[in-house]
């Protein structure tokens, strides 16, 4: 148990991968993106309750008397999906060589879409600030420490 080791041939080269031992703390810290976007789906669900705002609808329609408040709550929404899937390629590449640095970052940026959530939810998108910008201490190392790993990879 620890390491797998995964090879691929091509014509002129064979690699060899290793995933670390602490791999699963990456696995995890991928798991725990899940929590951001289920707090983020009650709360549209919530909202669309709240507000009167009927499917196929993805924002409330022109005129509606709650649409900024309604479309707060689903931006959130959408915009934590939007980054979702590159954060979590990101941690998966860079916890090759950095698992536990790299399940941190990706436990940082779910923390940080918590609050982003929550506060964009509030109708007033300046309280979106505070989580983003938690986020993006794990988001933005993530993306160096990609590029990082991707370079010394090809050494």
């Amino acid at each position: 148990p620890g390491l797998e080791t995964r090879q691929r041939r091509t014509e002129r080269t064979q690699y060899k991968m290793q995933i670390p031992e602490n791999y699963g703390y990456v696995v995890l810290a991928i798991a725990a993106m899940g929590i951001p976007n289920v707090v983020a789906v009650v709360r549209v669900i919530k909202a669309r309750s709240k507000y009167g705002v009927k499917y196929p609808n993805l924002y409330a329609p022109e005129g509606h008397k709650n649409k900024k408040e309604f479309d707060c709550v689903q931006r959130a929404h959408q915009n934590t999906l939007e980054s979702a899937p590159s954060v979590a390629a990101q941690t998966m590449m860079v916890g090759l060589m950095h698992p536990v640095t790299a399940a941190a970052l990706c436990g940082i940026w779910s923390v940080g879409r918590v609050a982003y959530v929550v506060g964009y939810g509030t109708g007033n998108p300046a309280n979106r600030r505070h989580g983003g910008m938690l986020a993006h201490l794990g988001d933005i190392p993530l993306s160096v420490m990609t590029f990082v790993v991707g370079y010394k990879m090809v050494q």
